[in-house]
Parts: C-alpha cells; structure tokens; sequence
C-alpha cells in the first residue's frame, strides 16, 4: 500500500543536491553494563538485524524523480544488512574521533533505490562506551518524530529486551470508515472540513498580509520577517563535507538562570547562540552592522498523524547589541511577537507557511540566486524537548543524546538543542570549508552562559546600589 508524502516532505527531496544533504540523525551514546563479559556492541548487533523492519523503515520512494510526485512504497527487496553498519574507533577512541566519524556519516547522501535510513552502531569509544548513530531523510521524519522514535526504542528499566528501531512505532488507532457512519455525522465531518479549509485560507492570507506589511516596515513587530537577513559569512555557497561539534550543559542551571532573568528557556539558548555568533564573528572580523536572524523551527505535530509537522519563525539576536543583557531581552520581545503570529493558526497554515518557505528557497538554490537576494535568515536554532528520565537501551544506560541537523546552500551553520534528563546537548552542524573551527564556536556558547550569568550579578549589584546597569562585556 502506498503512503503519501506531504508537501513539506516533498519539499526536504526538491532541496537536497550533492552538496546538502538533506539527513536528520541522531547521536546517542551508552554505557557498556559493568562487568559485561564479550564484545556488547557485537552481541547487540546480532540482536538488532535478527528483528523485522516495519514502516517507515521498509518503505522506500515510488520514484527518485520529485516531478513525479513520488510516494511511499514497500521495499520487495529490502536487505537489513546494507542499513545497519558496525564501525570501530581507532583506539584510544576520543570523543573528537567520534565526532570525525559521524561528520563524515552525515555529508553522505541517502540511496534513494532503497528505504531512506541508516543506522551505525559505534563501539571503542573510551570510557567503557559506545555509540548509535542514525540518520533518515528529513522527507521522512522531523525533530519531534526523532525524540518520538527514540522514547519508542529506549526504556526506563535495564530488564527490558533490546528493540530495534526499525521495528518502526506503535500502529495508530484505525479510523471508522466513513460508510459506517450515519448521515449526520457524515455531513458535520464534510461542513467542518470545509470549514477547515476556509480557516486555512484565512489564516495563510493573515499570515503572508502580516509578513508583507513588516518587510515594507507598515508593521510594528519585533518578529522579523523573511528574507530581511544580512549577508554575513555563513551565508555562502557551501561544499557537501560537514564537521559536527557538540557541547553539554546542565538544563537546571539554564533554568535557574532564566528564571533570575525573567526570561524562558528557549530565549536563554537563543542568547547563548547569539552571544556566541557575535564573538565568533568580532574575532574573524565579518561582524554585520545589523542583527543577525535566526529560523527556528516550531512543531506543530497532531495526535496520529506522520511527516513533518513544523512551522518556522524568525527571531532577531540582536547580534547588533553590545550589551550582553539588552541583547537576551531584544531576543526575548522577537520570539513573544513571533509567537503572536502563529499562535491562533491552523495546523495546516502553520505547515504550509513552512511549505512555501521551503519552496522559496529550493527555488533560489535551483536558479542560483543564494547570492543575489538577501538570505532567508543567517543560521537555523533548534530546540527540541527530550526526555526528563534516565533511559536504557535493553541494558545499556543512555548518557548522551546529540542531534545532527540539516544544512542548505546559502546557510553554512545549524545549531539543533536536545534536553535530556538534567542535560542539554547542542550539536553544531557546519560546512567543513566553511567553517573548520565549529568546535570553537562550541566552546563559545559555553562561555555566553558565563556572560549572561554575569549580567544577572552586575544588573542585581546596581540595583542594589540604585545606580542602574552595566554590560558584563
């Protein structure tokens, strides 16, 4: 039976080229059981491939040509062994070896001849560790789906039998066909479908009215709008080599700072971002004279429904601002105002505001235009919600979990957030030629949190003093 693609998904194929890859992965790390006599990862392996594919993961394209509108079908000769590889780190086998090796996974295209996924069990890495890293088409799955997929595979207890992924979710509940129902509720499903689809229109024309009035400035809104970004030196044509860098920190403490700030979670992590972009690009000289913009990805994911499920906004960091504090709040009044917007729209507006974005994009790279129009926003920021407890995979207990993102011609840098019981992953996906040194850039988003902390303490001590505030800068 054949499965549609939505719009959105159909858009992820029409951008993908040799040199954008369009794959979302994940990055999991575990920890051996001590006392485990023989090679677990091995052991595990044969665990994994003795257990049937189930869909998504046994379905592949109907067609490699997105002309022809493809869709989802069985795969009648689908071979487990060519998705499932076994790798070993060079010993000592550092976390900088891992991080080599995946960046390499990730630059590679997908064979679109077979179902779109590829999983990599990692052993040798030091401590007593090993890794999972595995990637699919983002035509096939979104952020939300991932953190859905890995909740359905990983368990609260280490007594429970391995599973592998690709056994594939939960089936959803099955729908009454409509001829069993009777009449009146045949007509209130078809009068609030219609109603649906004029509440659609209603809201796209609210939407692309609302968008076109602030990029004429008519608007007074602090959310920017699209293709209003200035150039700068991630916004340039990129290669297909990738270098991948990961940075953790305690989610209490970014709690803990917010709530002293008054400010949430996600405007934090969009500060330590900004404030990290800024000094990287003070230090390289290619600062822009106004802010840089950010696409952040919102989910919009219903109950039993599959693809992607996202809108994007667009958020001022205020990479313009020296002042560590007035920087976190100038963040802070965008995404409040971005989130206005979207806030009483229908999924489906939401999604398809995000299909057009997409499109507009894939049709910029297809004519070359990267470097003509202003881009659509300087980088993409992510932040997915994970899993509050600790998990296992059958008896190994998870203790890192890193999201590896897309990157499209035009925007060499994506930073995607992953929270984890008191952890946040960030994991910096970058072209290779691009930017070389994304570990740095690392390191600096650790060293924002310091700065925000630090102007949490001056902003109290002049309060204190009655003397107003002063950039910890």
């Amino acid at each position: 039976m054949a499965h549609k693609l939505n719009a959105l998904d159909l858009a992820f194929l029409s951008l993908e080229k040799q040199t954008t890859p369009v794959n979302v992965a994940n990055l999991l790390i575990f920890e051996i059981p001590e006392g485990y006599e023989g090679n677990y990862p091995r052991d595990l392996i044969e665990k994994l491939e003795a257990q049937p594919a189930g869909a998504p993961f046994n379905l592949k394209l109907s067609s490699t040509n997105t002309a022809r509108m493809p869709s989802w079908v069985e795969d009648d000769h689908f071979d487990i062994h060519y998705h499932v590889r076994h790798s070993a780190l060079p010993k000592p086998g550092t976390e900088k070896d891992l991080m080599e090796l995946v960046s390499r996974l990730h630059s590679r295209l997908l064979d679109r001849g077979r179902p779109l996924w590829e999983f990599h069990l990692i052993e040798g890495l030091e401590g007593n560790r090993f890794a999972i890293y595995m990637k699919m088409h983002h035509a096939s799955i979104d952020g939300m789906g991932g953190i859905e997929l890995m909740e359905n595979i990983l368990s609260l207890s280490a007594d429970n039998a391995v599973k592998a992924p690709w056994v594939g979710l939960p089936p959803k509940p099955v729908k009454a066909e409509a001829e069993k129902k009777p009449i009146s509720m045949r007509t209130a499903d078809f009068t609030r479908k219609v109603g649906d689809r004029a509440k659609l229109l209603k809201d796209l024309s609210s939407l692309f009215w609302g968008q076109g009035l602030k990029t004429i400035g008519m608007r007074d809104n602090l959310a920017p709008a699209p293709f209003t970004a200035p150039k700068s030196m991630f916004n340039v044509p990129i290669t297909g080599a990738r270098r991948f860098a990961v940075k953790s920190m305690p989610l209490s403490e970014i709690k803990a700072i917010g709530k002293q700030a008054g400010a949430t979670v996600n405007d934090i992590i969009l500060a330590m971002c900004a404030g990290a972009l800024r000094k990287y690009m003070t230090e390289k000289d290619a600062l822009p004279k106004k802010s840089l913009i950010a696409s952040v990805p919102v989910s919009v994911r219903q109950v039993n429904r599959t693809g992607n499920q996202i809108t994007y906004v667009a958020a001022n960091l205020a990479t313009d601002e020296p002042d560590t504090m007035k920087r976190l709040q100038k963040i802070g009044a965008s995404t409040t105002n971005a989130k206005y917007e979207i806030e009483d729209l229908s999924p489906g507006a939401a999604t398809s505001f995000a299909v057009v974005a997409q499109g507009l994009v894939a049709v910029m790279n297809q004519l070359n235009m990267t470097e003509l129009l202003p881009p659509p926003a300087n980088v993409t920021i992510s932040n997915v919600p994970g899993p509050r407890q600790p998990l296992y995979f059958g008896d190994a207990k998870l203790v890192g979990t890193y999201p590896l993102s897309v990157l499209i011609d035009g925007q060499s840098l994506n930073i995607t957030v992953v929270s984890y019981c008191d952890t946040i992953g960030f994991g910096l996906m970058a072209c290779r030629d691009t930017i070389p040194d994304v570990n740095h850039l690392a390191d600096l988003i650790e060293s924002a949190l310091d700065g925000i902390k630090g102007g949490i303490f001056l902003e109290n001590v002049m309060k204190e003093k009655g003397i107003g505030t002063a950039d910890p800068s």
